[in-house]
């Protein structure tokens, strides 16, 4: 309970303009560089990142302007208090009425499909990602409106980081949060198994919000009915012995690998599943729950063609009760997967 010594420090249960009040007397000055560089250092945050033109009280992140890695974009606010996202290079930026800058009406929104990484303000945080801001809603819709997958980054300070927060049924948590002590993701509950797989990630520019469903994911049909996803979404890791070597395919959950494919891919006479034993002594997992990266051994990893269909996927987090929402794009390219024509057409 680190904020437990905190003076005034709202109940859980208090208004929300109480924790705004609270969170006003809270000094952050002199934050923004340390934050911002957190932010610089943290593999994930590359390809197309949202950023946002900060108001007088919230973390600058001004500073990534100068990260060559991004295409940034920030937001506008549209009639209604809705935020379009748009790119900053070119942009004629204008003053908003509430004092922060923004995109002109002449610059086009960005289809949100396109976005990797969206930068959240906010006036305080909890550890499992809520948050309460000015009290518009306008970040809450821009995350309902974001497909599953894009990395929410909560930007704040320690300080304003406690145990709860209150909320309500339209508030959207975020996935991750930046202080001065770095990016980490929120509290949920994960094994040192799935953690492993968190970390491996990242190191190879990844940043995998992993879910934990208590009564499990096994097979592909669970975790489809646990995340309320189509069946072909889930990316399933499978490991096999083609001509004894094993080799890992990532394959679409409504398919099924083929052995006679996978053998005549390899120009091998026969493929069949690994025993049971084998998967966790080449991968270091068990099976239902092997993820696509991070193995024990390095493995020839395939991604089957019946992925194609999906620009998002849901993959297996290390145990038979983790998932996580990834690019298709991104899981393949992280697993130095190859892609194959390996499963059946059933």
């Amino acid at each position: 309970m680190v904020h437990a010594m905190i003076s005034g420090l709202p109940s859980p249960h208090a208004s929300k303009s109480d924790w705004r009040t609270w969170a006003g007397t809270v000094d952050r000055s002199a934050s923004s560089e340390a934050v911002t560089k957190a932010l610089a250092s943290w593999r994930p945050l590359h390809g197309v990142v949202s950023i946002y033109l900060a108001m007088e009280d919230e973390i600058d992140v001004g500073g990534l302007l100068d990260q060559r890695r991004c295409r940034l974009l920030v937001p506008r606010v549209e009639q209604g208090g809705r935020l379009t996202l748009h790119d900053l290079e070119g942009a004629q930026l204008v003053t908003h009425r509430f004092g922060f800058r923004e995109p002109g009406l002449s610059s086009v929104p960005v289809d949100l499909g396109d976005v990797d990484v969206v930068l959240v303000p906010g006036t305080v945080f909890d550890r499992e990602g809520r948050r309460i801001g000015k009290g518009a809603g306008m970040y809450d819709r821009l995350l309902s409106e974001l497909p599953v997958g894009v990395t929410t980054v909560g930007v704040t300070i320690e300080s304003l980081v406690v145990d709860r927060l209150p909320s309500e049924a339209y508030d959207r948590r975020v996935d991750w949060l930046a202080t001065e002590r770095g990016v980490r993701l929120t509290d949920r509950d994960l094994s040192a198994t799935s953690m492993s797989i968190v970390e491996s990630a990242i190191a190879l520019g990844m940043a995998p919000a992993m879910i934990h469903f208590p009564e499990g994911t096994k097979t592909s049909s669970d975790a489809a009915r646990a995340v309320d996803a189509e069946l072909g979404s889930i990316a399933k890791s499978l490991v096999f012995l083609v001509d004894e070597r094993p080799v890992l395919v990532i394959c679409s959950g409504d398919h099924r690998v083929d052995e006679k494919r996978l053998a005549a891919h390899f120009g091998a006479d026969r493929a069949r599943p690994a025993p049971l034993a084998t998967v966790r002594e080449v991968t270091g997992f068990a099976a239902g729950g092997t993820p696509a990266m991070g193995h024990s051994t390095e493995l020839d990893v395939l991604a089957d063609i019946t992925l194609c269909r999906y620009r998002w996927v849901w993959s297996a987090g290390g145990t038979p009760d983790t998932v996580y929402p990834v690019s298709l794009e991104r899981l393949v390219a992280a697993s130095g997967a190859r892609w194959a024509d390996v499963s059946d057409r059933g």
